[in-house]
């Protein structure tokens, strides 16, 4: 029997229920998107990638990035139309199924697959989670409710290394996976029954959505090469044309169908293209930290990969507070003061990087970390809050989407950066050091450190831009200075 769901919801206990049971949705998917961090070494190993392939196993994280760049606009399109709770349920389903698949994955090519399968369910949470906040929570609490859901994300970001460390040095990387099943399970379940009938008139765009996966998947094969063998130039470039291309025939087709994916006249608001801008930018420093801060670890301190996970666990630590702590702030603040305040922040962070050498210090290990963990999670709320302010409630999820879609587009081009500019960087650094010469060793770890260096430098460099980007978000309304939306009756 359908429960009729109304906006705002008949009952602020299921309301409050609801949202709960979405935050621990996010809480488990996100949790799955670090862990692999400190899985990679054991999956290298386990499946029989050699050191000259080592660049194929970006693809295991790659793979995970194509199936949220596919699914986003896609999910965000068909939570408006069929229903929010029922889609976020929808997607928890698909993540379960995907994580048996790479939890019983024995070759390279059904491993990345069965992680796309997996990003497919994952990449839809976030954002209908976000449209779920919006639709369900009162306008003078929004901002402190899209940091609580901020917050459920980054906390599970914040306890995916060690939980993925813990698991593998106990049974296995596979059964990380495993786990996934008997935790998410009951979440969608929930969700499923909590939802009332929330359906709405209209189409799904499907080629459109097909139009925008290919473009997307070319563009995701362009940026990524074997730095020992690069491809052509003007081979690389064409394909980034075809992607382009592509593209301009996306866009063309959603300005004249009847019912598109996503309206350009909803993103070509300054506000919305200045907070998707800032996301791409995000997410490439983001993914840079991530990536970058356990490799140091494991290749030039040669430490093991949980202590990788330690290490980086300063950083994602401090992510939440920082999102909790921007979802106040942007209320009081300003949304654009707020964001280029978090991006500085980040940029802060890696200068800090800057100093790491051999050996390193626990105060340098986490000073810098923290600094930058609370600069990303500052910048999360008020780039939500700057795309869905005056957004109708039919497309919420629709745009939320669209910023999960640009923050996961620049992590794919920062993964790109360090598995094919940083490694091919390091390889002709590598080069010029003898083989059997007394100096081999220091020569590598010297090689290693300055790329890692360069890195991080660049990560600099696109923070300060983001945080230039975000002062055309806009200020906002400082509306939300109440108390906390979960005591609102």
């Amino acid at each position: 029997m359908a429960r009729e769901l109304t906006t705002p919801m008949a009952s602020d206990r299921k309301a409050r229920a609801l949202i709960a049971w979405v935050a621990l949705g996010v809480f488990v998917a996100a949790d799955d998107q670090t862990s692999i961090v400190t899985l990679l070494p054991s999956i290298i190993s386990d499946i029989g990638l050699t050191v000259d392939d080592f660049y194929r196993s970006s693809w295991i994280v790659n793979g995970y990035l194509l199936g949220y760049l596919v699914a986003l606009p896609i999910v965000g399109r068909i939570a408006d139309v069929y229903g929010r709770a029922r889609v976020f349920a929808a997607c928890i389903g698909f993540f379960v199924v995907g994580s048996a698949l790479v939890a019983v994955s024995h070759g390279y090519t059904w491993l990345v697959m069965a992680r796309a399968l997996q990003a497919v369910g994952g990449g839809g949470v976030v954002p209908v989670a976000m449209a779920i906040v919006a639709a369900e929570v009162p306008q003078g609490k929004r901002l402190l409710g899209l940091g609580a859901i901020a917050a459920a994300s980054e906390g599970g970001a914040l306890l995916g290394p060690l939980w993925g460390g813990v698991i593998t040095d106990i049974a296995g990387w596979r059964w990380v996976f495993w786990v996934n099943l008997p935790m998410a399970a009951p979440i969608g379940y929930a969700i499923w029954r909590l939802a009332g009938d929330e359906r709405q008139r209209g189409r799904i765009d499907w080629p459109g959505a097909a139009l925008l996966g290919l473009s997307l998947t070319i563009l995701t094969f362009a940026f990524v090469d074997d730095p020992n063998d690069t491809r052509p130039l003007v081979t690389t470039l064409a394909m980034v044309a075809a992607a382009l291309a592509v593209m301009a025939a996306f866009w063309w087709h959603e300005a004249h169908t009847p019912e598109p994916m996503v309206r350009p006249s909803l993103l070509a608001r300054r506000e919305v293209l200045a907070a998707n801008l800032a996301s791409v930018l995000l997410g490439c420093g983001l993914i840079t930290a991530l990536v970058g801060v356990p490799l140091f670890v494991n290749l030039v301190l040669v430490e093991s990969p949980l202590d990788g996970g330690f290490t980086l666990m300063r950083l994602t630590a401090a992510v939440p507070v920082g999102a909790l702590a921007g979802g106040w702030l942007g209320s009081r603040l300003g949304l654009r003061l707020t964001a280029s305040i978090g991006m500085l922040l980040a940029a802060t962070g890696f200068l800090g990087l800057q100093a790491w050498d051999t050996p390193l210090s626990q105060v340098l290990r986490s000073g810098p970390q923290v600094i930058g963990g609370l600069g990303f999670g500052l910048v999360i709320a008020p780039l939500g809050a700057a795309v869905l302010h005056g957004v109708a409630e039919n497309s919420r999820a629709t745009v939320s989407a669209w910023l999960t879609l640009s923050r996961v587009t620049g992590m794919l081009l920062g993964t790109a950066v360090l598995t094919s500019t940083g490694l091919g960087r390091f390889y002709a650094r590598a080069s010029q050091a003898e083989f059997g010469s007394p100096d081999f060793d220091r020569l590598i770890s010297e090689a290693q450190v300055v790329t890692f260096r360069e890195v991080f430098v660049a990560g600099v460099v696109v923070m300060v831009a983001a945080a230039l980007v975000s002062i055309f978000i806009g200020r906002g309304a400082p509306d939300d200075r109440d108390a906390p939306w979960w005591t609102a009756s």
